[in-house]
């Protein structure tokens, strides 16, 4: 072996032994308060204009960190959470330690994953992959508030998302997002629905600098079925965005037999169409949508 090599062997097992060693002392004397006074003063320069709570924090052999109970207010503001967590894990590996993070955890009854990757500058991030499987929109109390009427659902979303650090209506994303088990009410009655009742929605989106497209839109419901297409741009308040969206649905047999009312206002449609199913188009803001028939 040469002097070299054998030096080499030498500097990576010094390297290996003080990095376990730090893990160590770390998980016997973890510096909690102090650690958490600085983990809240991070988080909030990372949401700029909130003030962050958080519970507990655990240190987790070797490179990895729990924080339960964090949540983002107003500061000024009531104090219901604008977003919180029930839990967050991260861990980095060894290799790439403080560049690629290992995230996952709890947020409204969903449970979440990805990869966190810190850019070259400006603060950049990528998480890539990002998972959400089972988000409970009935949970996110602010958002039915601001809208003023009810959601409900679970959500799933897999794709990716990257942005610059308190510029995330700039970031880019594209997945795929299902809803299951979802209600939507209606602001009007449209065929004597008062509500959507959603067994499932599917939609491949498509995100880039506060435009948010809907590429391929499909929803199978309990009065209904459709197939959409549609555009969400991105505006402050969040709530006046811009919507626009069309498609074509049709009435579910069993709805149209239960609703005699609406069978015939839906066979008045088709023969002003000339088509089985009715075209429709929805244009305003997240807070008030208009609905319409035709496009």
């Amino acid at each position: 072996m040469t002097t070299g090599s054998a030096a080499s062997i030498r500097w990576f097992l010094y390297c290996s032994y003080a990095v376990v060693l730090s893990a160590v002392l770390l998980y016997v004397r973890f510096p909690e308060k102090e650690f958490k006074e600085y983990c809240i003063r991070k988080a909030e320069s990372l949401f700029n204009g909130t003030k962050c709570t958080m519970g507990k924090i655990t240190y987790e052999f070797p490179f990895g960190i729990r924080f339960d109970k964090v949540a983002f207010l107003l500061p000024d503001g009531p104090n219901t959470p604008l977003f919180e967590l029930s839990s967050l894990n991260l861990s980095s590996p060894w290799r790439d330690f403080g560049s690629i993070f290992v995230l996952s955890g709890q947020s409204y009854s969903s449970n979440f994953s990805g990869i966190l990757q810190a850019g070259q500058g400006n603060r950049q991030f990528s998480l890539d992959p990002l998972t959400i499987q089972n988000l409970d929109l009935s949970a996110m109390k602010p958002v039915n508030e601001t809208l003023g009427r009810n959601l409900s659902g679970r959500l799933d979303y897999t794709g990716t998302y990257s942005a610059v650090v308190n510029q995330y209506l700039d970031g880019k994303a594209v997945g795929k997002v299902k809803l299951r088990e979802g209600k939507i009410a209606l602001l009007q009655p449209v065929l004597a629905m008062k509500e959507i009742d959603l067994q499932q929605v599917e939609m491949n989106i498509q995100y880039d600098k506060h435009r948010l497209q809907i590429v391929r839109g499909k929803a199978n419901g309990i009065e209904m079925t459709a197939d959409f297409t549609g555009m969400v741009q991105m505006i402050t308040p969040w709530y006046l965005s811009n919507v626009t969206a069309k498609g074509d649905f049709a009435l579910q047999a069993a709805y149209t037999r239960d609703n005699i009312s609406s069978r015939n206002e839906l066979i008045y449609l088709q023969k002003q169409f000339k088509k089985t199913t009715i075209p429709f188009q929805v244009a305003g803001n997240l807070q008030n949508p208009a609905f319409q028939f035709g496009y």
